[in-house]
């Protein structure tokens, strides 16, 4: 079966769901510890590639107009080629698409739609990531922000306004339930600092058991 799943990605490679691959895009959380992490245990997963890219600040709009990031970017394409730095475009949603085909899209985004002022833009933001995945034919797993110190009174209400984008498509993942922010350290809202790296790691291990299931089914190309 697996042979001739691979006979027929190579004879149609437009398909998005011909290969095992794996598309990850992050915001800030996800350009250090946490999506470092990820990276590395999907990568480890037999039969799978992954390109994993991750845009500081970033929301879903920025990946469809290639908005630069002030603050940081962590790319790596299925190749295993790195690059990481703190000014660049964020990448195109749909050339990623292109490139990798997906069989599965992880999505870690979320955190940077506190600041909208209402939550209808911020939802359909969302859901237009959510359509463009669904249309493509591939999977969707979506991991929530974690949690904060600073700005924890927003949580509730992008927990709330993720739910409604990623549900009922997508695989939905609350952060949150694995993780809290130390009480001493660090900026208040990322974990890139020695006592939250391992719960940075611990999230992301804890995320990654939960799709585990999606990606040996695409793994066996059932």
């Amino acid at each position: 079966m697996k042979r001739l799943l691979l006979f027929l990605c190579l004879a149609v490679t437009a398909s998005p769901l011909c290969a095992a691959n794996v598309l990850f895009i992050g915001d800030s959380h996800s350009v250090g510890p946490f999506g470092w992490k990820l990276d590395e245990l999907i990568r480890s997963t037999p039969d799978i590639k992954v390109g994993s890219y991750a845009s500081c600040g970033s929301v879903f709009q920025w990946w469809e107009t290639g908005r630069e990031t002030p603050c940081g970017y962590f790319f790596r394409d299925t190749a295993g080629v790195t690059s990481k730095g703190v000014k660049t475009a964020t990448p195109i949603f749909d050339d990623l698409m292109a490139e990798v085909r997906p069989a599965l899209v992880v999505v870690e985004l979320g955190a940077n739609y506190a600041g909208y002022a209402s939550d209808e833009p911020a939802v359909n933001d969302m859901k237009k990531l959510v359509k463009k995945i669904s249309d493509s034919g591939a999977a969707c797993f979506w991991i929530t922000k974690p949690d904060s110190r600073k700005g924890k009174d927003d949580i509730p209400r992008i927990l709330s306004m993720t739910r409604q984008a990623a549900l009922p498509y997508c695989g939905y993942f609350d952060s949150t339930k694995v993780t809290s922010y130390p009480a001493e350290g660090g900026d208040g809202i990322h974990y890139w600092f020695p006592a939250g790296k391992p719960i940075a790691d611990a999230w992301a291990e804890s995320a990654y058991a939960a799709m585990k299931p999606l990606l040996d089914k695409i793994a066996s190309g059932k």
